[in-house]
């Protein structure tokens, strides 16, 4: 009879319901994770509202996730071992197609993530493929440890530009992936960092990390513009994926500067291209990380503790509709992680 855990088990448009499921069985290559903390993402709000084109129900979501390995399928001597604290890369990629045989897997034709086209970490454990468990040092919590995942996607988004140490730099949208690109660029050596954000919490938050605010109801554009002496900014990181911050992004940037699409748009969002050839813009697009990525995330989470307070609600997983609620309340919540 197979062992029982207790999981949140995604079951239909805006149905979220605590389970008792069975405990994941290992097969060849896997291992089982002990899951101590995952973290709420922007696409399970998507899953969690029917408007995921892949995931279906039933489906334990969750891709940002710490944990303990507590059971391998490994051989003797692998690297990988039980008692190691682990997070995880949820990428799935094929393998087979042109992007994956030409280093580019995380943009896999065929790419799939853990919590989505397989059950994810919203559970006591997890079962995933021993080659995407990357450890995480001793000395770093494993909360603070479930911002690697999306600091991974800053990273990717900030190595990926055109930016040099010393630019100015704009972020539209102020939330987890926003911050985090700040925090990113600013560590990369930016020599102003500058937060476009509409929520009161979120731009107190990012004032108080020592980012420049700017309110994005206020005439953001002519603030902005101000800031740099009329210039616009070296590389705007467009984090927000909504119209309104796609048609500013072209407004703001300097002539012959790049925007970079970091945040995941519904619909399609007008942009003037008039502007584009003009000024002679770079724009371009990034998608999840790289292994690379994951590492500097890693790095940068050890040397920098104030990361971590990105992080504004540790729940335990009986309360999952409580985080999917704050979620829907920018004001009132950043990174919001669930532990069993």
């Amino acid at each position: 009879m197979a062992e029982k855990m207790i999981a949140a088990v995604y079951q239909g448009v805006q149905q979220i319901d605590i389970k008792v499921v069975d405990k994941p069985q290992l097969h060849p290559g896997k291992v089982l994770i002990k899951v101590s903390y995952a973290g709420i993402c922007g696409s399970d709000m998507g899953i969690y509202f029917g408007k995921h084109p892949r995931a279906k129900a039933p489906l334990i979501m969750g891709h940002e996730i710490t944990g303990e390995i507590v059971e391998t399928s490994l051989p003797e001597g692998a690297k990988i071992k039980v008692g190691d604290r682990v997070t995880v890369n949820p990428l799935i990629s094929c393998g087979q197609c042109l992007p994956c045989q030409t280093g580019n897997a995380h943009v896999c034709r065929n790419l799939g993530l853990v919590g989505i086209d397989t059950d994810g970490g919203f559970a006591e454990f997890v079962a995933v493929d021993a080659d995407k468990v990357v450890k995480i040092p001793e000395h770093l919590p494993l909360d603070t440890a479930c911002l690697v995942e999306p600091l991974a996607v800053s990273v990717h988004a900030v190595r990926k530009s055109a930016y040099k140490t010393g630019d100015t730099v704009v972020i539209l949208g102020g939330g987890p992936i926003g911050l985090l690109t700040a925090i990113t660029a600013r560590y990369a050596g930016a020599s102003q960092v500058v937060i476009c954000e509409v929520s009161q919490s979120r731009k107190a938050l990012a004032s108080s990390l020592g980012f420049t605010v700017v309110d994005a109801n206020d005439k953001p554009e002519e603030e902005i513009l101000n800031l740099t002496n009329g210039n616009g900014a070296d590389v705007v990181f467009e984090a927000a994926g909504v119209p309104d911050t796609a048609a500013l992004a072209t407004q703001i940037v300097k002539i012959t500067g790049q925007v970079v699409v970091v945040g995941v748009f519904k619909r399609p969002a007008l942009v003037d291209l008039q502007v584009v050839n003009f000024r002679e813009l770079s724009l371009i697009g990034t998608r999840v990380y790289t292994p690379q990525d994951y590492q500097v995330a890693v790095n940068m989470l050890v040397k920098d503790k104030s990361i971590s307070r990105v992080i504004s609600h540790r729940l335990p997983l009986e309360q999952v509709q409580k985080g999917f609620d704050l979620m829907l309340k920018s004001e009132d919540s950043m990174k919001i992680l669930l532990y069993p």
